[in-house]
C-alpha cells in the first residue's frame, strides 16, 4: 500500500465510527478546529514507521508500519465515563482488523492528563501494510 492508500483507510474507518459526531474529529492539516462547546472531541494523527521489503517471487514486497494515534479530549470535571466509553468504542473499531493489506494491532489507552480545559486520553494504534 502507499502512504496515501493507507491515510485514506485510516480516514474511512474512522469516519465510520459511531461513538462521536463526525464534526467532533480533526485529521492531519485540516483547517482551524473549534472544539468550543462540544462535550468530547478527537485528533487524528498517522505517524507512519519504518518500512522494510522482503524479496517474495518477482521482486520485493514493501511492509509499511506505522501508529495511529487518537487524542481524544473531554471538558475537565466531566468526569471519564464518556471519554472510556469512546475510547471502548474506537479500539473496538480498530483491534485486530484489516482493510484489505491494512492490519491493526492491539489499542493502547494512556491518560494525558489536563491541560486548557480539557482531559486527555490517547489511544496508540500499531499497524502493518503491505
Amino acid at each position: 500500500m502507499t502512504l496515501t492508500e493507507i491515510r485514506n483507510a485510516v480516514i474511512k474507518r474512522m469516519t465510520a465510527q459511531a461513538a462521536m459526531p463526525a464534526g467532533s474529529v480533526t485529521y492531519p492539516n485540516d483547517p482551524t478546529f473549534d472544539p468550543s462547546g462540544k462535550t468530547i472531541w478527537a485528533r487524528l494523527t498517522n505517524l507512519p514507521g519504518i518500512a522494510g521489503a522482503v524479496e517474495i517471487g518477482d521482486g520485493p514486497v514493501v511492509h509499511r508500519t506505522g501508529t495511529i494515534i487518537i487524542q481524544l479530549f473531554v471538558p475537565i470535571g466531566s468526569r471519564s465515563l464518556l471519554i472510556t466509553e469512546t475510547a471502548d468504542a474506537i479500539r473496538e473499531l480498530f483491534e485486530f482488523k484489516a482493510d484489505g493489506a491494512l492490519d491493526y494491532f492491539a489499542v493502547s489507552a494512556t491518560d494525558a492528563g489536563e491541560a486548557d480545559g480539557w482531559a486527555q486520553m490517547n489511544l496508540s494504534i500499531p499497524y502493518r501494510a503491505m
